[in-house]
């Protein structure tokens, strides 16, 4: 789990509430437009509101006040119905997350609360403690198994365990588990979830574990059962699990309405660009870089929220198609690439390696750098090379490039997310990430990044191939 320290955050935040002042600033005295980029005011917002719930409102008040105040002090429009609808909605967005974010922590303790009251159940034999004979009847059952299963000990006690405590659908199955264990004298290793049916008929969910009885002789003569009843905590664990989905579901609205914001926003500057020249143009083309770096904000929070929010399970895929289709996004950049269809071991983020490295290369290299991607094969791995001939990575930032939040010396180095997602990506799928030289002993002279994938060993059908040449 990706956590930061509260100094970090509280960077985090100063830095995005800086950006929000400078660009009401900007909007207003600079382009002399009467409407603010506040769309990317939902990000420090909801950050603040997942990091200290309920303290994100007086900063969703704080960036509605800019609205307002800028309005007021530098447009020439006038305030609208809509500037106070903007402000009600960051308050709105502010409460609704902070809500979000407490329930799970809550949640999440009722789930850690109950996972500690199980153990120390197991630990002193507070659960449900049954002995069970070779011929499947109860020898002994404790206190807290009879109030457990809702009986008293002389109505269990030389019982069929199975045809009275065990669910019909699957009593055939543990009946022929015990009658293993006591035939091998070894119980099913480790602990186990297994369904009980109470008195009144109500079904709970116990963690069990078996150990084998021996006699005298050696010979197994029963099995000693303890269990825990961890019904409400799987219930409460269903419970978060929806929970996450649901803020997920609210996250996910969000990313998409601010891209649509961004998308008519690059359509507007696009259409100023053709219009505009000279310095009027240039201040366009800075409007434009700052929502394409807003673009890359959301979709690296949207990629860290997927990498942090489940477990890694590969699968094979095709490497040569992704690698066609991340370079089918820069059809402007001069990439060569021939491969042909390899299996890796991989998921569907997978392009998002490509699309930071070869992004990287051409937004960081000189005018008219070329990129190449090379794919050679190995014993149970596949090594993939991403080579510019960019100004190069220097030695002494090597080490600490994949490292969050690291930044070049270069004056057009990013924000430190990329790299450092696609090392863990890599990382994921089992394989390693290093930068070297594109000429060795020159790091002048371009940068050569390199990277290792688990090799699948499933048969690929040849992709349609698509002519990639360098730009003339």
């Amino acid at each position: 789990m990706i956590t930061l320290t509260e100094q970090q955050r509280v960077g985090v935040l100063i830095t995005l509430l800086a950006i929000s002042v400078f660009l009401t600033y900007y909007f207003h005295t600079v382009l002399m437009l009467g409407t603010v980029f506040s769309h990317f005011f939902y990000v420090p917002i909801i950050l603040t509101a997942l990091w200290w719930e309920k303290r994100s409102v007086p900063v969703a008040l704080f960036l509605g006040g800019l609205v307002v105040v800028g309005t007021l002090a530098f447009s020439p429009d006038p305030l609208v119905p809509n500037d106070y609808a903007r402000v009600l909605m960051f308050v709105v967005v502010a409460l609704v997350v902070a809500s979000l974010s407490g329930q799970l922590k809550r949640r999440e303790q009722e789930v850690e609360k109950e996972r500690n009251l199980a153990q120390r159940y197991l630990d002193v034999a507070g659960g449900l403690f049954v002995v069970i004979n070779a011929d499947h009847t109860i020898q002994l059952v404790n206190r807290h198994g009879c109030e457990l299963l809702g009986y008293r000990e002389k109505e269990l006690t030389g019982r069929d365990w199975f045809a009275t405590v065990v669910p019909e659908s699957s009593r055939e199955a543990r009946r022929q588990i015990f009658d293993a264990a006591i035939a091998n004298g070894t119980a099913f290793p480790g602990p186990r979830e297994n369904p009980v049916i109470t008195r009144n008929g109500e079904e709970l969910i116990l963690t069990w574990q078996d150990t084998v009885l021996t006699g005298d002789d050696g010979r197994s003569i029963g099995i000693i059962g303890s269990g825990s009843d961890i019904t409400d905590r799987i219930r409460v664990e269903g419970e978060l699990r929806a929970a996450h989905e649901e803020a997920n579901l609210y996250l996910d609205i969000m990313v998409h309405d601010i891209n649509n914001a961004n998308a008519v926003a690059l359509g507007y500057t696009d259409l100023l660009t053709e219009v505009l020249e000279g310095k009027e143009r240039q201040m366009v083309l800075k409007l434009r870089n700052g929502i394409s770096r807003s673009i890359e904000i959301i979709q690296n929070v949207s990629t860290l929220r997927r990498l942090v929010s489940r477990e890694t399970v590969t699968r094979p895929v095709d490497l040569d198609a992704v690698i066609r289709a991340g370079i089918a996004h820069h059809p402007d950049a001069g990439i060569v690439y021939e491969g042909r269809p390899v299996g890796v071991m991989a998921d569907d983020l997978l392009p998002e390696v490509f699309a930071n490295l070869i992004g990287n290369a051409e937004k960081f290299g000189e005018p008219g750098v070329e990129v190449t991607v090379r794919v050679e094969e190995g014993d149970g791995a596949v090594k993939v090379s991403v080579e510019d001939t960019g100004p190069g990575v220097p030695d002494r930032e090597k080490p600490l490039l994949f490292t969050r939040f690291a930044r070049g010396t270069n004056a057009r180095s990013g924000k430190g997310l990329g790299l450092y997602i696609t090392k863990m990506l890599i990382s994921r799928y089992g394989g390693r990430i290093w930068v070297d030289d594109r000429v060795p002993g020159h790091p002048e002279r371009g940068a050569a990044f390199r990277f290792t994938l688990p090799r699948s060993d499933q048969p690929w059908e040849p992709a349609v191939k698509q002519a990639v040449t360098p730009r003339p």
